[in-house]
């Protein structure tokens, strides 16, 4: 049976065009780790990273871990 995203990790993922059954079991586990503060927190680190045109994505995506 697959994994099912907690709803504001649905909502999360529904934002962004993603259909969790898309995802593999170990990522919904990771997300659903996350507390909702948490989570947002990623967002605004992610949205910042996405503002800083300078950045390659490559230093974006390393950023995040």
């Amino acid at each position: 049976m697959a994994k099912e995203p907690k709803d504001y990790v649905r909502e999360h993922l529904d934002k962004r065009g993603i259909d969790p059954a898309t995802l593999p079991d170990d990522v919904i586990e990771t997300f659903n780790a996350f507390s909702r503060g948490e989570l947002k927190k990623a967002d605004d680190l992610g949205a910042a990273l996405m503002d800083a045109g300078s950045v390659d994505p490559q230093q974006k995506i390393s950023a995040v871990h």
